[in-house]
């Protein structure tokens, strides 16, 4: 095996984080090479989960400088609006199609792109900024990158205006909202 492969399934390559939403799988070692074999294990692995996402952290664990994921996410599931205050952050789709959306203050729209790997397949959001992805398909797999490190508490700031996903038809209707921003009726 070359040393870029990796297999979720092998202890040597990566360590597992099982968190409530999403298991992530962070790489041991440098290189890491990503090819179709892999996303394909990626997205069976998520269709094994069920209703879990699933990333692969190409960083050694949540304190590195810098982040980057190839993550597997699944149309139907609520993304809460966020920021990071001193972060930005890159989207770049492999496979599948999904929204981006920047917010102002007040949760006015003011952005709202469809994104795919045939069409806009990178979208850059600033520091600051409100922000949020949806799934469009099934199943999207994508790259995001941003500065670290993880900081389980104040890394995300959540805005009042958008469902905190606690109330499922809230999040419902915020999403029918959001969808029709990208033209989807």
């Amino acid at each position: 095996m070359e040393r870029s492969s990796i297999v979720l399934a092998d202890p040597e390559c990566v360590w597992i984080d099982d968190g409530p939403w999403s298991r992530g799988y962070f790489c041991k070692r440098a290189p890491v090479r990503i090819d179709g074999a892999l996303v394909a294990e990626l997205k069976a692995e998520a269709a094994r989960l069920g209703d879990r996402n699933v990333r692969l952290c190409l960083h050694d664990s949540p304190d590195a400088a810098f982040h980057e994921m190839v993550i597997v996410e699944r149309r139907g599931k609520y993304y809460r609006p966020h920021k990071h205050l001193r972060k930005g952050e890159s989207y770049h789709v492999i496979e599948g199609e999904m929204g981006a959306f920047v917010f102002d203050e007040y949760g006015r729209i003011l952005d709202a792109s469809r994104l795919s790997a045939e069409g806009n397949f990178l979208y850059r959001v600033g520091a600051n900024m409100y922000h949020a992805v949806m799934p469009l398909t099934d199943l999207v797999v994508y790259h995001e990158a941003k500065p670290g490190p993880f900081l389980r508490e104040g890394d995300s700031v959540y805005p009042p205006w958008a469902p905190d996903g606690s109330d499922s038809e809230a999040a419902i209707r915020y999403t029918a909202e959001l969808l029709r921003a990208l033209g989807n009726r």
